[in-house]
């Protein structure tokens, strides 16, 4: 081999080294490139997980307030409704009394009507 030949040979190892090298930069770049993107998507992800778990905290505790707010309003209501059947319960019974008495007075009259009316026809009512 002549000394131009190997000088031939040695630049062209000398090219392909600088072109492997800046392949392997231009890589490195893009790795580097890609890596800071990849981090930043991750740092986003990681925000937006962040603030979906804070609203869901958040709508939890609403849901929690809510949930507390209307058993109390059912509490109030049966409460209410209670007093109103109680109320309404005692007024049935009042006027059930009432009409008692008043049956019980008509009843008697009746009654004692025809046992008169018995004895009108000679009749014992103790004895039919």
């Amino acid at each position: 081999m002549s000394r131009d030949d190997k000088k031939d040979i040695y630049e062209e190892m000398i090219r392909q080294y600088q072109e492997l090298q800046r392949q392997t930069e231009t890589r490195i770049q893009q790795l580097e490139t890609e890596t800071k993107q990849l981090q930043e998507q991750l740092a986003t992800c990681r925000e937006d997980i962040q603030q979906a778990q804070v609203e869901r905290e958040q709508v939890l505790g609403e849901k929690d307030r809510t949930i507390a707010e209307l058993q109390g309003k059912i509490n109030a209501m049966e409460t209410e409704y209670e007093k109103i059947l109680h109320g309404s319960l005692d007024r049935v019974l009042s006027k059930l009394a009432a009409a008692q008495g008043c049956w019980k007075k008509e009843a008697t009259t009746l009654h004692m009507e025809q046992k008169e009316r018995l004895r009108e026809f000679g009749l014992n009512p103790l004895e039919i």
